[in-house]
């Protein structure tokens, strides 16, 4: 992962010697980035990486995934792993038999990483969990952590982890697909498989030992349809796109028969027609004020997009297509920004990094794998 870092007081793009940050192979280090600020009043921000397939130092646990912390200025190899969770895998007495409770190989932690004043949760959307029944199932339930104090207090939050062997109980759940930071008090019913917690109230009274938890406050809406399955709706972002509510805007990566589209405040609109399909259109999502008219614009990742100089040989590069509000929920024809690396995933992340040039506009980042 590389970056584009100032050197001085002033912030300022310098393409020509980039910050690059590496992390061990293999591990799908950037496959989640976002910029961390310890206070409000701190000059030191640092780069959290997420690197959803590296090994941690819990026992018996294989590629659990990790996020590391990159402090800025820093050489390559200057990233450490965050230790979110040191632990193996609780266990229980199954006809007198000790067994996995949880299963937290590949559980890709590491995959959804967002900060928020001082604040952070990563999630780990392949954490599977079976019930405490004799004849439990195992279902990835997914499960996120929450950091504060400048990662001295962590607090784990599994919001779809329960008894219940019911399909509709837990099933499929993956909680950390996509996480965001909101104001929300209140969901809309139509808003679909949206789940939301208090930062403080998870933090409160916290465990590791209760393992079914509810946490006071907790909201959340009703499943999608069946016409939803796999369509991988959830992909989503929260906020204010016009001066009087905050919204919530969410991918769907394999919806519009895989074409790919996004939905913002339970209306679908802005369906694909660009995209290719099978191309992820709706993979990552991010909103900000890139032309400096004080209205926000969406930025919406492809990054299975394939660039066809020649038929016979298109190449995968991975595209971010940029939507400007014109109006209030009014937007323009989408800009597209093609990836360079084959096989890159441009688009996989993208991250908002404000007026980082002081050129009156903000920025955003998007990092490219490059083999």
């Amino acid at each position: 992962v590389s970056f584009s870092f100032p050197f001085a007081t002033v912030f300022n793009f310098y393409a020509e010697h980039p910050t690059v940050y590496r992390g061990p192979d293999g591990s799908y280090f950037g496959y989640s980035v976002d910029f961390y600020q310890a206070t409000a009043d701190s000059n030191t921000i640092s780069v959290l990486v997420g690197a959803p397939k590296a090994n941690t130092s819990q026992p018996g646990i294989v590629e659990a995934g990790a996020v590391y912390y990159c402090p800025w200025p820093g050489k390559p190899e200057s990233c450490r792993q965050i230790p979110f969770d040191n632990s193996n895998n609780r266990m229980i007495k199954v006809n007198g038999t000790r067994e996995p409770l949880e299963f937290k190989s590949h559980q890709w932690f590491g995959a959804s990483v967002r900060t928020h004043k001082g604040k952070v949760v990563a999630c780990a959307p392949l954490y599977h969990w079976r019930t405490v029944k004799v004849s439990g199932e195992k279902d990835p339930v997914g499960t996120c952590y929450v950091a504060v104090q400048n990662f001295s207090a962590y607090a784990e939050y599994s919001p779809c982890r329960t008894n219940d062997p019911d399909p509709e109980g837990q099933g499929f759940c993956q909680a950390g697909f996509s996480v965001d930071f909101t104001k929300v008090k209140t969901l809309q019913q139509r808003s679909r498989q949206v789940m939301t917690a208090g930062i403080a109230e998870i933090l409160n009274g916290y465990s590791s030992k209760a393992v079914l938890r509810q946490v006071p406050g907790e909201k959340h809406t009703r499943a999608a349809e069946d016409t939803h399955d796999d369509s991988y709706l959830g992909n989503m972002h929260f906020q204010t796109l016009t001066q009087r509510n905050e919204e919530l805007i969410a991918g769907v990566p394999r919806g519009a028969q895989n074409f790919g589209y996004f939905w913002l405040k339970c209306i679908t609109f802005l369906l694909c027609f660009v995209s290719q399909m099978a191309s992820y259109f709706g993979y990552s999502v991010a909103v900000t004020d890139l032309n400096g008219d004080g209205t926000d614009d969406v930025l919406v990742g492809a990054p299975l997009f394939m660039e066809r100089e020649m038929e016979s040989k298109p190449r995968e590069v991975g595209r971010v297509y940029l939507y400007l509000q014109l109006a209030p929920l009014t937007f323009s024809e989408p800009v597209a920004l093609t990836g360079t690396y084959t096989f890159g995933r441009f688009g996989t992340a993208i991250a908002p990094v404000g007026d980082v040039n002081q050129d009156g506009y903000n920025g955003m980042f998007s990092p490219s794998h490059k083999r």
